[in-house]
C-alpha cells in the first residue's frame, strides 16, 4: 500500500483519457477482477525511476504539497506547505518545512532524531531507527510530520508504489514546468495515484498526486517536485540538531500537532 499521507486526494479531471489509456498498444483490459495488469511503459518507467532514485546516495529538492480537506458541508479547502528535503543514505533524512504552523525543521542523524519549531522555540527530541525507511515512518507516528511523497523516498521506490495495485496506465508524455515527463495512473482498491516521471538520464519524479476513494468528497494530496539535486554535497552538520538557547523542549503527544 502507499505511504498514505495525512490528507488524500480526489480523482483528477479528465477521466475519459485515462479510460482511453487502458487500451493502448501492450496493455490487458483493465478488468477490475483483474490484478498487477500493468502497461508494460509505465512498469519500465517505475522501474527506471525506482534504480536512479537507489543509485543516488545523497540528494535534495525542493516541494510544495497541497492538502485537500473536506468541510462538512462539503467544501474543499486546500492547505499548502513548502519543504526542501535532503536525504543522506541509509539513514539520515531532513525536512525544512514552512506551512500553516509556521516553520519547522525535522532532522535525523541516524541515532537520534529532533524537530524544531523555531516560530514556537519549541523543540522534541528521541531515539531515531536506523534506515531511511523506518525513519519516514516514525516522523509521522512520533513527530506528527509527513515526509513528503515518502514513499519516493524509501529503498525500493518500486516496490512500494506497486503494492497493491490492480492496474497500472501509461497515459503519455507531457510537460512539466520546460521539460517532458512520462505521466502514469495507477489504481488500489482505496486509493489511486498518478505520477510523472522526468524523461531522459535523470528519471525523477515531478508531480504526484494521490486520490482517496473511500473518503467523503474524495479530498486529494498533490506534491510538487522541483530543483532537483541528485549527489549533492551534504555534512553532518545538516542533520546534527543543538537546541537554541531559550528553546523549551516538549513531549511528542498526539495533541501537539502545532509543531508540525
Amino acid at each position: 500500500m502507499l505511504l498514505r499521507m495525512t490528507i488524500l486526494i480526489s480523482a483528477l479531471a479528465g477521466t475519459a483519457t485515462l479510460a482511453g489509456a487502458g487500451e493502448t498498444q501492450g496493455a490487458k483490459p483493465a478488468n477490475a477482477s483483474e490484478e498487477g495488469v500493468i502497461d508494460p511503459r509505465a512498469d519500465a518507467a517505475l522501474h527506471r525511476m525506482s534504480d536512479y532514485l537507489a543509485g543516488l546516495k545523497t540528494f535534495r529538492l525542493d516541494t510544495t504539497s497541497i492538502d485537500e480537506k473536506v468541510t462538512t458541508d462539503g467544501q474543499k479547502i486546500q492547505e499548502l506547505k513548502e519543504q526542501t528535503i535532503t536525504v543522506n543514505r541509509p539513514g539520515q533524512l531532513r525536512i525544512d518545512r514552512n506551512g500553516p504552523n509556521g516553520h519547522a525543521v525535522f532532522r535525523d542523524d541516524g541515532r537520534r532524531f529532533s524537530l524544531y519549531n523555531s516560530d514556537k522555540n519549541v523543540y522534541a527530541v528521541g531515539q531515531a531507527p536506523p534506515t531511511l525507511d523506518a525513519a519516514i515512518d516514525q516522523a509521522r507516528e512520533r513527530a506528527h510530520i509527513d515526509a513528503p511523497g515518502g514513499d519516493l523516498l524509501v529503498a525500493d521506490v518500486y516496490d512500494a508504489l506497486l503494492k497493491g495495485v490492480t492496474v497500472g496506465h501509461y497515459v503519455g508524455l507531457e510537460p512539466i514546468n520546460g521539460t517532458m515527463a512520462h505521466h502514469l495512473a495507477m489504481t488500489e482498491k482505496d486509493t489511486d495515484y498518478q505520477i510523472w516521471i522526468q524523461d531522459g538520464p535523470q528519471p525523477v519524479p515531478l508531480r504526484y498526486v494521490i486520490t482517496s476513494k473511500d473518503m467523503p468528497g474524495h479530498p486529494q494530496f498533490t506534491i510538487e517536485m522541483r530543483n532537483w539535486q541528485p549527489n549533492a554535497q551534504v555534512s553532518q552538520d545538516t542533520f546534527a540538531f543543538n537546541p537554541p538557547t531559550g528553546a523549551r523542549r516538549i513531549d511528542l503527544t498526539p495533541k501537539q500537532t502545532a509543531t508540525r
